[in-house]
């Protein structure tokens, strides 16, 4: 094969990508991004009703998307080892602040039994590159390893076992992509964006904990802007972050709003002691630049829903 039957076969083949989490706020956004752009999107998805009628009217519209469904990790295997991809992304995370005992299950099936069995499954030879994301909760107030709750335990455990195959698999390049806060349209997860917007229409109160609680809040699109940089760029394996360019609080995040709307958000602060801080220094993702920023979209946002 000459070099350009040989460029022409490595862009074909990074125009397909296996997806896990695809059903979640941030894989929804990524999916659609990947298919309006031609990829050839394989996304695993449990098989539940909702992720059925989800790949239903994306399948309608894209003939690109290709669902493979899955009743446990068990058929795994079986379903990924015979696809012709090399770019793995892995956004499948279970999130929760607390848990009881079944949660603590379910977030150590989600977090790490699974992405760990589709990884092992899927054909080392073949894959050239796997991108996860991953939370930057695990080193909140501290430099160290610090996770606030088991959910940014399980993140980090998943970490410590794709290291062992980074060792084992060094032709294959690894990207860890750590996220703040994330937002954007149709985003009706109990977070702080969806909740300020929901409580001002209904005039309500925005409760916070603390008038010092710090904010870094980014848009899905430039997620997703993200991830196609690292598909398509020669970038070096490793830790990365994509972050807004400002730090801001909730107290002045809402004045700035409340100067655009007839309607003001009204704040309760708790006074509660608290500090967020994020203390690990990650690189910053290279060749990626920040698109949105979260003032004009919360004024756009709370503009359509009144």
């Amino acid at each position: 094969m000459d070099c350009s039957s040989s460029k022409i076969k490595d862009y074909l083949m990074n125009k397909k990508i296996l997806l896990t989490g695809s059903s979640g706020f941030i894989g929804k956004n990524l999916t659609i991004y990947l298919l309006e752009k031609k990829y050839h999107v394989y996304a695993i998805l449990n098989n539940k009703k909702q992720n059925k009628l989800h790949s239903n009217r994306l399948k309608k519209k894209y003939k690109n998307f290709n669902p493979i469904f899955i009743d446990d990790i068990n058929q795994i295997k079986k379903k990924v080892v015979n696809l012709n991809t090399n770019i793995l992304i892995n956004l499948a995370s279970r999130y929760l602040r607390g848990h009881n005992f079944s949660q603590m299950i379910d977030l150590i099936n989600s977090n790490i039994l699974f992405t760990t069995s589709v990884l092992e499954a899927f054909p080392k030879n073949r894959l050239k590159k796997y991108i996860n994301l991953s939370s930057v909760m695990i080193h909140k107030n501290s430099e160290e390893y610090h996770p606030q709750n088991l959910y940014a335990a399980t993140k980090k455990s998943f970490l410590d076992i794709l290291k062992f195959y980074q060792i084992f698999y060094n032709d294959i390049k690894f990207y860890n992509l750590f996220l703040h806060d994330i937002y954007g349209e149709n985003d009706y997860r109990d977070k702080i964006i969806h909740t300020i917007v929901k409580n001002q229409k209904i005039n309500k109160e925005v409760s916070i904990n603390s008038k010092k609680l710090a904010l870094n809040l980014l848009n899905v699109n430039d997620v997703n802007q993200a991830i196609d940089l690292i598909i398509n760029k020669q970038i070096k394996s490793g830790d990365y972050i994509i972050k807004s360019k400002n730090f801001t609080n909730m107290v002045n995040l809402i004045k700035q709003i409340n100067k655009s709307i007839k309607k003001k958000i009204r704040l309760k602060i708790l006074n509660n002691k608290i500090e967020n801080k994020i203390k690990k220094k990650i690189k910053i993702l290279p060749y990626w630049k920040q698109k949105f920023v979260i003032e004009k979209d919360l004024i756009k946002y709370i503009n359509e829903s009144n």
